[in-house]
């Protein structure tokens, strides 16, 4: 079968979340299907990582793209009463190599990874066309919103509201749309009343025995992310502002140690704090996360699963949690992982499993025995392929003209960047 994936990003090296959903559903399809792969590069140092992507692939497509034309595009879009996230990605060199390839490749499917791409697949003739939305990003947006100042709150708050629009137009103009978790399709599935709609979360991996038994050497706390990603920043400050210096105070010896790719200012100062190791990018995570006695996840923005935990549980590590990064993943509280919304609860959470090291081995077992029964990637990849070829030969091809209600970016009137 002829399969065309888009993703908004290259998907490799499989470092962050949307880049290692992307990754392993291309490498899972490639095992049984012919698969051609167009993305975007949207940081230099991804470029090297073209090659290695490529082994999976019929044949690639990486387009670098920059930001500053892009978000001048993306703004202007919604001026003119559309989406940044359309326009943003709405790019000729994209437009010109996809025209290119359905001339002459017959695709099967066209599947779209997050509503940015979601205008390319709908424009490539193909007898089915499948939507991985992941979360509703228009939430997102809303919840920028609603913690942002005018005018910001403007073009947050008209993005929210436009994009969530689209999300509902493209259920309709899929023939499947997949969300990360019930929660995000549930709110879909409510606003389109689609049966088109399906639940793939994410899976993690796990090794064949469990680690357990030792003790840390040192009394670490943790958070992975990728520093520059907003809603991670307003995690880590927070934590650190509000709750860090009363568990330093009780445990002088404790680190909190920031693990993640491209730190901000406002991260790196972080660092002036006593007990405070903003780490960085790391070559190997999970070394990073089994140095971690608890591990923290205080994200007060959050929309669909977030990997950082799941990782973590893997690992056998307790996570203190806060409700909205708990909403995809769906464990029990105080036996899986703890929740805590309030820095009161946060830092008894904290304290708790810091002085308690028996505790802390209980759940993180606990943790890796439900990360293992729920989330594990061939028994998640085999769903998805199943939904991305399903009633392929019951389905004639459409074309482009067959979507009337999104526009094509195919279409003349897209101006070059």
């Amino acid at each position: 079968m002829n399969i065309l994936y888009l993703a908004h990003r290259i998907p490799y090296p499989p470092d962050k979340g949307d880049k290692l959903r992307a990754f392993r559903h291309i490498e899972h399809l490639s095992k049984h299907h012919r698969v051609w792969c167009a993305c975007f590069i949207d940081t230099p140092t991804d470029r090297p990582h073209v090659e290695l992507l490529a082994r999976y692939c019929q044949n690639l497509i990486a387009i670098p793209i920059r930001r500053l034309p892009s978000a001048i595009r993306g703004f202007a879009g919604l001026l003119r009463g559309g989406t940044v996230t359309e326009s943003f990605y709405r790019y000729r060199p994209m437009i010109d190599a996809l025209r290119r390839w359905s001339d002459a490749i017959p695709f099967d499917v066209a599947v779209a990874f997050s509503s940015s791409m979601a205008q390319y697949a709908l424009a490539i003739p193909a007898k089915r066309r499948v939507l991985d939305l992941c979360d509703c990003d228009s939430e997102k947006w809303l919840e920028y919103a609603a913690a942002s100042h005018v005018p910001a709150r403007w073009v947050y708050r008209t993005e929210g509201r436009r994009l969530a629009a689209r999300e509902r137009a493209f259920v309709e103009g899929f023939d499947a749309t997949l969300l990360i978790t019930k929660a995000e399709a549930a709110m879909l599935g409510t606003a389109t009343r689609s049966s088109k709609t399906y639940v793939v979360t994410n899976g993690v991996g796990l090794s064949d025995e469990a680690p357990r038994g030792l003790k840390p050497a040192a009394q670490v706390v943790g958070f992975v992310g990728v520093m520059n990603y907003r809603p991670n920043v307003d995690a880590v400050c927070w934590f650190v502002d509000q709750c860090w210096p009363t568990i330093h105070h009780a445990f002088s010896d404790a680190v909190f140690r920031i693990v993640g790719r491209s730190p901000v200012r406002r991260v790196r100062r972080l660092e002036r704090v006593p007990g405070v190791d903003v780490v960085g990018g790391v070559d190997e995570i999970l070394t990073e996360v089994r140095r971690f006695q608890v591990s923290v996840a205080p994200m007060r923005i959050a929309r669909g699963l977030q990997n950082k935990v799941l990782e973590a549980m893997a690992a056998a590590k307790p996570v203190v949690l806060t409700s909205k990064a708990a909403e995809g993943i769906g464990a029990r509280n105080a036996e899986d992982y703890f929740i805590a919304d309030t820095a009161r609860e946060t830092i008894s959470a904290v304290k708790r499993l810091l002085g308690g090291w028996v505790e802390g081995e209980r759940v993180g077992q606990n943790a890796r025995r439900f990360a293992a029964a729920h989330h594990r990637w061939d028994e998640i990849l085999r769903k998805f392929e199943l939904i991305v070829t399903c009633g392929i030969e019951r389905e004639e091809p459409r074309t482009q003209m067959a979507v009337s209600s999104v526009t094509s970016p195919f279409s003349s009137a897209v101006a070059s960047p």
